[in-house]
């Protein structure tokens, strides 16, 4: 099986204690709704073959030969609470939603999934974070999608 004793060792079915990297994802989807859990893994997934861990190259460098950018994937963190807009020429457009990661198959570069106040998920590029003052202002922070 080679050195790598992560893959080395066996897992039995129905014993995820077993397995040091599906304890980190529960501990962590216990602070995010079940709905987005799909576009959790998809993010620690993308997140994972872009960075190094053992040895001097990533995963996705290994894969296509490219050294790969991440300045895309460092803006937001998972979930986190950000303004987003539906109309870039009015303030009236401003939204709250949560953070869900990239969203490179739909409009153009930087486009990202947002999950909005009513649950659904769209994707938009007029992306902020949320700052302390916009949280104070805001009534609504406290009842978005948590």
């Amino acid at each position: 099986m080679g050195g790598n004793s992560d893959f080395s060792k066996v897992c039995y079915p129905h014993s995820p204690w077993q397995n040091k990297y599906e304890n980190r994802a529960r501990r962590v989807r216990r602070r995010i709704p079940k709905c987005v859990w799909d576009f959790h893994m998809i993010w620690e997934a993308l997140i994972y073959t872009r960075t190094v861990h053992k040895g001097h190259s990533t995963p996705m460098e290994v894969l296509t030969g490219d050294t790969v950018g991440i300045s895309e994937w460092t803006g937001f963190e998972f979930y986190d609470l950000i303004i987003y807009w539906d109309d870039r020429n009015s303030e009236a457009g401003q939204s709250i939603g949560r953070w869900l990661g990239l969203s490179n198959h739909i409009g153009s570069a930087l486009c990202y999934y947002i999950l909005t106040e009513k649950a659904t998920v769209v994707s938009t590029t007029t992306v902020q974070h949320m700052t302390k003052e916009c949280d104070k202002g805001d009534a609504r922070t406290s009842q978005t999608v948590s």
